[in-house]
């Protein structure tokens, strides 16, 4: 429903905030915006690191959501979207962060892998004060 903000914000003029799909950093965002929350060490118990569900040694790392293909079986495009492809750079960070907590191997996920990074092509991201090649 985020690809169709103006009709919520129209209907419901109260709405604080209205993400897309996949959108969760922008959806943590906008609540901390609303509410903010005193730091307590009560309160904040979800370390640094973040919480995970899966054993210490192994980790899920989303490198992109949706898809382009609209395969008559597959409700995905219709729940997630089009393709598209996180920034290397953030999914270098996040995976830095998860070997830091004591990751030991990353399992690259996405709805459709293959595809990834057809919707940024020919463009470079900063990594670690450089520029990465063009992908």
């Amino acid at each position: 429903m985020g690809k169709e903000a103006e009709i919520i914000r129209e209907r419901f003029p109260d709405v604080l905030a209205v993400t897309g799909p996949a959108q969760y950093e922008q959806v943590v965002g906008a609540v901390h915006e609303a509410a903010p929350m005193p730091p307590s060490a009560f309160l904040n118990l979800v370390p640094e690191g973040g919480l995970k569900l899966t054993p210490r040694h192994y980790s899920y790392l989303k490198i992109s959501e949706g898809c382009n293909h609209r395969c008559s079986f597959c409700i995905i495009p219709s729940l997630r979207g089009d393709l598209v492809s996180r920034r290397p750079d953030a999914i270098l960070r996040e995976a830095e962060k998860l070997i830091a907590a004591g990751t030991k191997e990353l399992l690259v996920i996405s709805q459709d892998t293959s595809a990834y990074g057809i919707d940024m092509r020919h463009r470079a991201w900063p990594w670690k004060g450089a520029r990465s090649a063009p992908t």
